[in-house]
């Protein structure tokens, strides 16, 4: 019985904040692969640098 409730809540919860919970994944996702982006830049020109010594 407790977890039929359980999956009703879910489901429920899911069915009314998916395009949210949706949009804050994508939003997520998006910083994190912006900031590897970011990083790998630094990484890089920090290596470039290192290389003209």
């Amino acid at each position: 019985m407790t977890t039929a409730f359980i999956l009703l809540a879910l489901a429920l919860i899911i069915t009314f904040a998916g395009p949210t919970l949706l949009f804050i994944c994508v939003g997520y996702a998006d910083y994190l692969l912006e900031r590897r982006r970011h990083l790998l830049a630094l990484k890089h020109a920090v290596r470039r640098r290192s290389d003209e010594h």
